[in-house]
């Protein structure tokens, strides 16, 4: 049978990513799926698994483990390039996922009929009969429906007019470095400009209001709290300019705001990659069955997505390892050590029945079932095999 645990070649990795067991807790677009921590998890893996990033990483595989504490894995090959991908996962999940703000269909209206006060508070209604309405695509044009209703609008408001001096109403759902708005703005003639959206912090309404002096008025549902400055004191200042300088100074505002997210839409958070030197859009954080976007497209590519079996007997995997099933491969990540393990062939089936039994006699009895070797000579080399996974803390013994 001739079982053996090789470490890793250079390129095979396991990633291991914590998940904080009061996130699963609190989060509230997880609550959503149950009380049941291995469901929220199972919701997050969903998520993730639909992040067009993967496209880019074809060779991995997401593992899942909800027990003895959550934990989320992906194993595969992967250059400085993915690497950096994956601690920019990490990141977000440290730091981004604890401030997801889901915003259900519900939860939008109302955001629309206070948007829609304001927008009667600062103008009128009469003079609000003049102005125009347009939409930055795509969530904008979900906010403009429901706008269009709550205010009464008419259809001449919502069609192309050659006419540059009516104010012009651009609306959308949020607004994090006002890029996708400077874009729409610079296409645009009219001289008097209403930006109005659901979501968005003040400093970035000021800095668009101030670079547009006299030209752009911005009105909002709900603020968004920037955590950039607290999260990087002195520091604070220096990196704003550096992501403003690779933004090429599209945006008019950089910080770390809430990750508000839409029934329709999860925005891109964009991370810059030192290897390649440029942003690429980072993970998707809400399941698809909350979000529009995230449902996979015809023909994308998706990541595969296990979830580790639990061990059943006093003998099973040691809480400090994570494993999965990778190309015909075991793969065993030690957290501990980092260390990156593959187990092929017997090795493999040993590993198995190992975790699905839980001892010692009925994993032999179990493999006598794949291998025609004698019962003896299977029961040492099995007792072998294991007593080298003991020793390495990959396997413990409860008993």
């Amino acid at each position: 049978m001739n079982p053996s645990v090789q470490a890793r070649d250079h390129e095979f990795t396991i990633s291991v990513l914590p998940v904080k067991a009061r996130i699963l807790q609190h989060l509230a677009v997880l609550r959503q799926f149950g009380e049941s921590l291995e469901l929220r998890l199972q919701a997050l893996a969903d998520a993730l698994s639909a992040s067009p990033l993967w496209a880019e990483m074809p060779r991995a595989t997401l593992v899942v483990r909800s027990a003895p504490d959550p934990l989320l894995g992906v194993v595969g090959y992967f250059d400085a390039v993915d690497t950096t991908r994956l601690e920019a996962l990490r990141w977000q999940l440290e730091h981004l996922l604890p401030r997801l703000r889901y915003v259900s269909y519900a939860q939008a209206e109302e955001g629309c009929e206070r948007l829609a006060a304001r927008l009667v508070q600062r103008f009128g209604r009469d003079e609000l009969r003049g102005f125009r309405f347009v939409a930055i695509p795509r969530g904008g044009f979900i906010v403009l429906g429901m706008l269009a209703y709550i205010l009464g609008l008419e259809r001449s408001q919502l069609e192309p007019s050659q006419d540059a001096g009516a104010p012009l109403v651009v609306v959308d759902d949020c607004a994090l470095s006002g890029v996708r708005f400077g874009e729409f703005l610079g296409r645009l003639d009219s001289s008097r400009v209403v930006f109005a959206h659901l979501y968005s912090s003040p400093e970035l309404r000021e800095a668009i209001e101030v670079r547009e002096s006299g030209r752009v008025t911005c009105l909002n549902a709900h603020d968004l709290h920037d955590h950039a400055q607290e999260r990087l004191g002195e520091q604070h200042l220096a990196w704003q300019r550096r992501w403003l300088e690779r933004m090429d100074d599209q945006g008019y505002w950089v910080g770390e705001s809430e990750h508000v997210c839409f029934a329709w839409n999860e925005p891109d958070f964009g991370f810059w990659n030192p290897v390649t030197e440029r942003e690429e859009n980072g993970w998707r954080f809400v399941p698809p069955a909350l979000c529009l976007k995230n449902r996979p497209a015809s023909g994308a590519h998706s990541v595969s997505v296990q979830f580790q079996p639990q061990g059943k007997g006093p003998l099973g995997p040691s809480s400090s390892v994570l494993f999965g099933e990778f190309e015909g491969q075991l793969a065993l990540g030690n957290l501990k050590t980092s260390e990156s393990f593959v187990l092929e062939g017997a090795g493999a089936d040993m590993w198995r029945v190992i975790v699905e039994y839980g001892n010692l006699e009925e994993a032999a009895d179990a493999l006598s079932k794949i291998y025609e070797v004698d019962g003896a000579t299977l029961r040492a080399e099995l007792r072998e095999f294991v007593e080298d996974l003991l020793s390495q803390s990959l396997l413990e013994n409860r008993a």
